[in-house]
């Protein structure tokens, strides 16, 4: 039996004993999702990220082109309110779910402030120093167990500097990371990287435009998201290809991408109603429920928010439904649930009720329908996911302290 095969069978069977007796029209998607988890755990330390194969061929292309229609679509469900009640008291993470979370030094052994970019299976936290506002100098390697930290990398910041370091990514044993400038009147973007193992940071790639939407490393590959499209290099370093057929979209959870990737104001807009699965070139429309908003899109659910020019006057304006119009709901009028753009995982979304702010961070699953209390104080600062939402490590900031949450580990 193949390695795909058995860890396929083994997620099929782990989502199918969660929901028996009987398995319903989710199980698909619950499927992917215990299979992307299943493909981190097995990931060595140095290669820890999301795990798919796309290569620096042209197949991704070929498989946009396959012209494969989606499965037909049943009418979607109606919202069915959701009171304050129903939402119940916030269920402690850390009492449920105490593998979950995890306490991470903010600083290193030499009082600099360190900003976590993820944490390998070994033990080992990578993370980077500022020496100013989000300007990043230096990348690090901090043995928890024995507090000995050393630099990976020194960051490169080019003159003209408009967006400094960001989206700090690993697998393959490396490090990537894209940054921006201004020079000769011309806006470049440059996605740059270095050994996990420590070394000189190269340029892997350079293209014309100001920002990157999402960065991550698919096995020798590094791919992005930009304004016209999705974009892919040889992580050893080249010249940029413009993944085919990707105009309009951006990447969602790769490796699903969905288009329109524009921003959704109006009224009966839908962010990223249409997906393609680059791997697979599986196709899925999104069917929603009539609701006074906008909708944003992830592979499963879908978030909605009040809509620019909209009058609501009390009316509810937050609503979560499933991609496939099933378990609408919307939510009530004295709690707000932030936009699309904050789900983690693919299934979890800071909580915030109208007229006062929670003690600590709050999320609400998707999936359950409760709220899950982090344990971590709000100081003001607010929960900053990664772009792509199959990641399951986040990192909360705060005075004291960085607390890690594992979603992987959350049933």
């Amino acid at each position: 039996m193949t390695d795909d095969l058995d860890r396929a069978l083994r997620g099929t069977l782990t989502t199918a004993a969660r929901k028996a007796p009987a398995a319903d029209p989710g199980l698909l998607e619950r499927v992917e999702a215990g299979h992307r988890r299943r493909r981190r755990r097995r990931t060595s330390a140095a290669a820890l990220a999301i795990a798919v194969v796309v290569g620096g061929t042209g197949a991704a292309g070929g498989l946009l082109r396959s012209g494969e229609e989606a499965p037909p679509v049943a009418a979607p469900g109606k919202l069915k309110p959701v009171s304050r009640a129903d939402l119940g008291a916030p269920v402690k993470l850390r009492d449920r779910w105490p593998d979950a979370v995890r306490s991470i030094p903010g600083e290193l052994p030499n009082g600099r402030a360190l900003h976590p970019v993820a944490l390998l299976d070994d033990g080992t936290l990578v993370g980077a120093t500022t020496s100013s506002f989000e300007k990043s100098d230096k990348l690090w390697s901090y043995d928890l167990d024995a507090r000995k930290a050393t630099v990976i990398t020194d960051i490169v910041v080019p003159r003209g500097s408009k967006i400094y370091a960001s989206d700090f990514t690993v697998g393959g044993g490396q490090v990537v990371w894209w940054l921006s400038y201004r020079a000769g009147g011309r806006d470049t973007v440059e996605i740059w990287g270095a050994p996990l193992a420590g070394g000189t940071a190269r340029k892997i790639a350079g293209t014309r435009g100001d920002s990157v939407s999402t960065l991550l490393i698919d096995g020798d590959t590094v791919v992005w998201g930009m304004k016209d499209g999705v974009y892919r290099v040889p992580l050893a370093g080249g010249t940029p290809e413009k993944i085919p057929g990707t105009g309009g979209f951006g990447i969602v959870s790769w490796p699903w991408i969905g288009s329109p990737a524009s921003d959704a104001n109006k009224a009966g807009d839908v962010k990223y109603k249409s997906l393609r699965n680059v791997r697979t070139g599986e196709r899925r429309e999104a069917v929603l429920a009539p609701f006074k908003g906008a909708w944003s899109c992830g592979v499963i659910w879908c978030v909605g928010g009040p809509a620019s020019g909209v009058a609501y006057h009390g009316d509810a304006v937050a609503a979560v439904q499933r991609r496939d119009g099933k378990a609408g709901r919307s939510m009530p009028v004295d709690a707000f649930i932030a936009p699309r753009e904050g789900v983690i995982y693919g299934r979890f979304l800071p909580y915030f009720p109208s007229g006062h702010l929670p003690r600590n961070h709050v999320l609400y699953d998707f999936e359950t329908g409760a709220l899950l209390d982090t344990g971590v104080r709000r100081f003001n600062e607010a929960i900053a996911p990664r772009r792509d939402d199959s990641d399951p490590q986040l990192f909360i900031e705060g005075k004291g302290g960085t607390t890690l949450i594992d979603f992987s580990k959350i049933g």
